[in-house]
């Protein structure tokens, strides 16, 4: 018996914005409080760029709570980004 799994897997986007996938992850903490942190990715001239712990982690009483903080400040730092003269 062959004890290899493979599976696929999918990413979905929590949210695109300003032409911005991004993705967020929460977890339940010990303490009862949820963790939450993000990242980004977009297509560009480049191909896929991807911003590994781009927003977080925010810590907050409900799993909503934490991916909103995330969500919060990942569209504040997409807004500062693109405010940035190339």
């Amino acid at each position: 018996m062959n004890s290899r799994f493979q599976a696929a897997i999918e990413r979905t986007p929590t949210m695109h914005y300003k032409n911005y996938d991004i993705f967020v992850i929460a977890f339940p903490r010990p303490d009862g409080h949820w963790s939450a942190s993000g990242e980004v990715q977009k297509y560009g001239a480049e191909g896929l760029e991807i911003a590994q712990q781009f927003s977080g982690p925010f810590k907050a009483g409900s799993e909503t709570e934490a991916k909103l903080a995330v969500i919060r400040d990942a569209k504040l730092k997409i807004d500062a980004i693109l405010a940035e003269p190339n």
